[in-house]
């Protein structure tokens, strides 16, 4: 599960951005202040921040410039008030990847979270062979489902089954990337090759006939789960 550091003093923002981070299968920790965000940064190593730039304590500016600083990479997010157009210019100088005007729309905050995952996801993150993978490289084995790689096999409970080769790719997606929530965006670059739009369905269509070519009352098909607003998982250990 990727993780997001919400460093913002508003308790009314926090738990609007919280509420919507989580229920987009976020882990999600939060600071009031930017000495508080820097200790939280640089011990949790978040996969993304989400920085108010008016923060007590330490200001975003400064905790923005310290941690890059320290060597902290991952993606960083700015609130800025809507006249705070020196504060966006020097974030964005000292490393901010992005920034959202105040008052924002939590519809707008999640697709920029979304799209900065995207672009610095680590190679790991997303796409890493799970534990459950097999010692054979050409071989995927989740649950009850075997994948040989070089002879485009699929095989469910010892038996085989027949899928496309859009399918097949899809399939193979889920399980090097068991147990993580793996968005609509990157396997639609994955499988089909190109973005995302935000209104393609092409991703919901394939994974319900994964799920119908696999059978219904395997394993597999019902380890795959939909994560709303952010894409699919499948649970290695099963539902």
């Amino acid at each position: 599960m990727l993780r997001i550091a919400v460093i913002e003093d508003s308790t009314e923002v926090v738990a609007l951005v919280r509420d919507e981070l989580l229920q987009l299968a976020y882990e999600v920790r939060t600071a009031a202040d930017g000495e508080q965000g820097l200790a939280l940064c640089l011990a949790w190593q978040p996969d993304l921040v989400v920085l108010d730039v008016m923060l007590p304590a330490l200001n975003g500016i400064e905790l923005l410039r310290r941690l890059r600083a320290a060597g902290f990479a991952a993606p960083i997010l700015l609130l800025t008030a809507r006249d705070g157009e020196a504060d966006r210019v020097a974030g964005l100088e000292l490393g901010a990847d992005d920034y959202v005007v105040k008052p924002f729309s939590l519809r707008e905050l999640s697709a920029r979270v979304a799209a900065l995952l995207r672009r610095h996801a680590a190679p790991g993150r997303i796409a890493a062979a799970p534990p459950a993978v097999a010692a054979n490289p050409a071989m995927l084995r989740v649950l009850d489902c075997e994948l040989d790689l070089e002879r485009q096999l699929v095989r469910v409970d010892g038996k085989l089954r027949t899928l496309s080769t859009r399918e097949f790719a899809l399939l193979r997606c889920l399980m090097q990337g068991s147990g993580r929530v793996l968005t609509r965006e990157w396997l639609l670059e994955q499988v089909w090759g190109r973005e995302y739009d935000g209104e393609d369905r092409s991703v919901d269509a394939c994974v319900m006939r994964l799920r119908e070519h696999l059978g219904r009352d395997s394993a597999v098909a019902h380890a795959i789960e939909a994560v709303r607003g952010v894409g699919y998982r499948l649970h290695p250990q099963g539902r």
